[in-house]
């Protein structure tokens, strides 16, 4: 059997030859970081949903480590405060794919002396890995989960490393160590915090996904602006965790047997657009407030969509040859999908990379195509 260090050298190798670590110090530090210090030995699951255990089947649980997928570490309980838009089984902390994070890292443009805000310590590994490019005294680390933390201590200290960690709730920064150059995060957001961008120094950059469903996120780097303005550009696509905090959660998204206002058949696949990444990130960001989930039916693989609230919804599943969709609701979303799915084809079919955020002095922010000054579209408060 391969060992740890060989296995992590093989992963960061290939890493870099695929052109997405090329900074000598991020290289440096990845090779000095083991991933496997940061995974709990019993309890954690691949990214398929397969438990890993360092003790029953130590083979498996070291390749799980050493391959380049995200490993769950915790999944929700009730006692943890609930990531907005989850369900009962989401998971509420994982430990990034390796590439994840070297693409984050890179993007985030580090250099000596900086001052770096992570939100979301997590299991530890990209504290770890910011603290050994930087220093320990460059790097201030938040989590929300208190038991995580505990966790990410014991490892950062095993391996050698002691960065600020603090219990703290990530949408809020950490204003006592600010200004920071730097505000990491590997969860995602919808619509930046405000409290991230009043830490930020004039210049700095805030890397994490941005996205508005789930399956459809992209890598951000956003600079401040002088002035408070900032903008971001979009980074290539991105599976993430959405940042949690506490409060009410939206309902699940789940089909509840409602009767609909409206049928219609239709001979057009309406699902392939909604799992295509290209144009479900389209449809995220031209129509507001909705979300979306496969259902399974005894005809095949639909879809249900809804509004936050679950007052307006969407029904979609096989009818024979055709499909068949049931709306209800004050909104028709459906219809305001197939607006934005025109619009969309009208604009040349963009792909993510042509889209960027733009965060106003007022605090309104804008998804914007091809320039800040081209097509936007408002992204609207946190739920």
């Amino acid at each position: 059997m391969l060992t740890a260090r060989e296995r992590n050298s093989a992963l960061i190798e290939a890493i870099i030859a695929d052109g997405l670590l090329s900074d000598a110090a991020l290289v440096d530090a990845f090779r000095s970081v083991p991933r496997h210090l940061f995974i709990p030995e019993s309890g954690a699951l691949t990214a398929n949903g397969g438990s890993l255990s360092a003790t029953g089947n130590p083979d498996r649980w070291l390749t799980a480590v050493y391959t380049d997928n995200a490993i769950v570490t915790r999944v929700e309980e009730t006692e943890v405060p609930r990531q907005r838009g989850a369900d009962r089984t989401a998971a509420t902390s994982y430990s990034s794919a390796p590439t994840v994070l070297a693409r984050m890292l890179e993007l985030a443009d580090l250099a000596n002396g900086q001052r770096v805000l992570e939100v979301g310590t997590g299991t530890g590994w990209n504290t770890a890995l910011l603290a050994h490019r930087l220093g320990d005294a460059g790097v201030t680390s938040v989590e929300i989960d208190e038991r995580l933390l505990g966790a990410a201590r014991r490892a950062l200290r095993e391996a050698g490393l002691s960065p600020g960690t603090h219990l703290a709730d990530g949408h809020e920064g950490f204003e006592e160590a600010g200004p920071f150059d730097r505000i990491i995060s590997a969860c995602g957001v919808g619509r930046v915090p405000g409290a991230w961008l009043d830490q930020l120094a004039e210049g700095g950059l805030v890397v994490c996904p941005w996205g508005l469903l789930e399956n459809a996120g992209v890598l951000m780097r956003l600079e401040r602006q002088a002035g408070g303005a900032a903008l971001g550009t979009f980074h290539g696509g991105v599976g993430f965790v959405p940042l949690r905090t506490p409060g009410p959660v939206p309902p699940p998204v789940r089909d509840s047997g409602q009767q609909p206002d409206e049928y219609r058949l239709t001979q057009t696949d309406p699902v392939a657009p909604m799992l295509a990444f290209a144009s479900a990130f389209a449809v995220s960001v031209m129509v507001p407030n909705w979300r979306m989930r496969r259902r399974w039916i005894g005809t095949g693989s639909g879809m249900w969509l809804c509004d936050r609230g679950g007052s307006s919804w969407v029904r979609i599943y096989p009818y024979g040859t055709s499909w068949m969709i049931e709306q209800g609701g004050p909104r028709s979303i459906w219809d305001e999908v197939e607006e934005a799915l025109a619009g969309w084809s009208r604009l040349g079919e963009p792909g993510p990379d042509r889209f960027g955020l733009a965060v106003e002095t007022d605090g309104g922010q804008r998804v914007w195509l091809d320039s800040p000054d081209g097509h936007s579209w408002p992204v609207g408060p946190p739920d």
